[in-house]
């Protein structure tokens, strides 16, 4: 979550919920698409959730006094333990929120100006499908808030509309709101299979791992870091979309004239851009028309779906 505020000057404000609170950094020019960019973030104290929805103006003198916009809000997903990468300064992430996307660090610097506190960081994004080198700015120019379309002015004032609701929804209507993206399970090397029972197999597709989610017909693709694909594979969102509300877990395959993956047909088809004759295998079903199923057992979850 990522709150704009307009205090003595425009600043934001860059949250992660971690531990049932938010984990919060002062970011006083802006997240950058740039990779090349590097923003100071300051590391400030932990706030409650609540105050992911708000939206309002905080009395001066007060802590964080000021006018404060929902600029951006979504869902994170850390790389490996969040808790190491705090405690190591090198906490990496990806983000899937209403503007900002892809891969990003968080770097604490080993000095600053507080005579080594150590509680200045960097935000850097990461060279990925959602970098945009030399237009890093872009996006900041946008003055609307996502929860509500006002700007800094109308909240300041108390007109408008009010925010809608996030973090506060998701946790009034646990189980049936479907999220839009899960950190989905990967493979683990191990030495040997194991043995033991209660264990199942997938077959190696050699495809692409996607996500679908489809919600009032509107059918959305995304990678396994959460990056929307659906422009991508347009055919297989287009048939998807007739399905009722429901979240799958799957791979994006090509065929072979045997019916077997062929990886190399996959990255041709996608270099040309002909992708009509690409596969969607689900092997999970999520969730169902409002049903959150996550916590059934996979084989329960395989035959609803």
């Amino acid at each position: 979550m990522i709150q704009r505020h307009d205090a003595t000057r425009l600043h934001y404000d860059f949250r992660v919920e971690l531990d049932d609170v938010f984990k919060s950094w002062a970011v006083t020019r802006g997240p950058s698409l740039d990779p090349h960019d590097k923003r100071l973030a300051v590391e400030v104290e932990d706030h409650p959730l609540d105050y992911g929805d708000f939206e309002g103006t905080i009395p001066k003198g007060q802590y964080g006094g000021g006018t404060v916009q929902l600029w951006d809000r979504g869902y994170w997903i850390p790389e490996g333990d969040p808790h190491d990468g705090l405690t190591r300064g090198d906490l990496k992430f990806s983000l899937e929120g209403e503007r900002l996307h892809g891969g990003w660090v968080l770097v604490r610097m080993k000095h600053d100006r507080t005579g080594g506190k150590r509680t200045n960081w960097l935000l850097v994004k990461h060279r990925d499908e959602a970098a945009r080198e030399g237009r890093g700015d872009a996006l900041l120019k946008d003055p609307t808030s996502i929860a509500s379309g006002r700007q800094l002015d109308a909240i300041a004032a108390g007109t408008g509309r009010a925010p809608t609701p996030f973090i506060t929804r998701k946790r009034t209507t646990a189980g049936t709101a479907m999220p839009r993206f899960i950190e989905p399970q990967l493979c683990r090397l191990v030495e040997r299979a194991t043995s033991e029972p209660g264990w199942a197999h997938e077959i190696k597709f050699d495809g692409y791992r996607m996500q679908l989610r489809v919600e009032h017909g509107d059918a959305r693709l995304r990678t396994r870091k959460g990056l929307d694909s659906t422009a991508r594979f347009p055919a297989v969102a287009s048939s998807a979309s007739a399905l009722p509300d429901c979240f799958l877990d799957g791979e994006v395959v090509a065929l072979d004239a045997h019916g077997a993956p062929d990886f190399a047909a996959l990255q041709a088809a996608l270099s040309d851009q002909k992708t009509d004759e690409l596969v969607f295998f689900a092997f999970d079903l999520l969730f169902s028309e409002g049903d959150d199923q996550r916590e059934l057992p996979l084989r329960d979850r395989k035959a609803r779906s």
